[in-house]
């Protein structure tokens, strides 16, 4: 991909699948869906890296080994989802803190090892909006020590992925959390149901440019603006996913399906697939990647 422009994404203006939306399957059964379906790409969520039994750890062995599975199905590999894993809860006291430290850290060599191209998290939660400032603070310590406790050169980039329960959309501070999270090299994934749900039809009043300079990956999906965490496939929701493409042009982010929650995400991918990669195909066009 040396060929790209300097910043570009190698996922961007592929269309992405992502394991989460089955994850009853096993890998080898997402991948090969994904594949049929027409993607070129996978976005795999963390829980598909291991034998699915508790209490079994997940080596870099096992990432190795997916991102070869992916691969062999024609496949390029893309985000680690790890939004929302248990181990990430900086903002628990000490003990916590470190368990996330060290969490992440894993999660950073599994992505590496699996070829992703970034780490997908979540901020965390936060009750009460006076203690943001200081949770800002400690997010990043905790995003930069895994980073170095990593021991990878070059770390995979993090990107939060914000929900309508985390402290960046529950508290409606998304330019400060986009400018926090910058200084460790990390950004802000824009899901349209998250956001939708958290700020109603009128989202693009809070993509403000500063806002819209941390945006770093998508997760494309439709919503009623009222049911968390039920991605609707396009045109099955309210929101005008044209006025957000617009938003977003000129910047070479990657977009993966998001149909988290819809009960039958494989027919929604067939009947819907065009409508969703002419969206990634119009957005690779206006940055001049396609």
């Amino acid at each position: 991909m040396t060929s790209l422009p300097r910043g570009t994404q190698p996922d961007h203006g592929r269309p992405i699948g992502m394991s989460v939306v089955t994850l009853r399957d096993d890998l080898e059964t997402c991948a090969r869906g994904i594949a049929e379906l027409g993607f070129a790409g996978m976005e795999v969520h963390i829980s598909h890296l291991g034998p699915g039994m508790p209490g079994v750890t997940v080596y870099e062995a096992h990432a190795a080994a997916a991102g070869e599975l992916i691969r062999r199905h024609g496949l390029m590999v893309s985000t680690l989802n790890a939004a929302g894993d248990p181990s990430f809860d900086p903002f628990a006291g000490p003990d916590a803190f470190e368990r996330s430290v060290a969490g992440l850290a894993d999660h950073l060599r599994l992505a590496a090892a699996m070829g992703a191209p970034r780490v997908l998290i979540w901020e965390g939660r936060i009750a009460r909006r006076e203690d943001v400032d200081g949770a800002l603070r400690t997010l990043t310590e905790c995003l930069a020590r895994a980073q170095e406790r990593s021991g990878l050169a070059e770390p995979p980039p993090i990107s939060a992925e914000l929900h309508p329960f985390t402290f960046g959309l529950q508290h409606r501070v998304l330019p400060e959390l986009g400018a926090a999270l910058a200084t460790v090299g990390a950004g802000i994934c824009f899901d349209f149901c998250h956001f939708g749900v958290a700020l109603g039809r009128d989202l693009l009043d809070f993509i403000t440019d500063d806002v819209l300079a941390a945006i770093d990956h998508v997760h494309y999906s439709d919503t009623d603006i009222v049911t968390s965490e039920l991605h609707f496939p396009p045109g099955e929701g309210v929101l005008d996913l044209d006025a957000i493409g617009a938003r977003l042009a000129g910047k070479p982010i990657a977009t993966s399906w998001d149909l988290f929650g819809w009960p039958a995400p494989r027919h929604a991918m067939r009947e819907r697939f065009d409508r969703y990669a002419g969206w990634v195909a119009a957005h690779a066009a206006s940055t001049g990647t396609r």
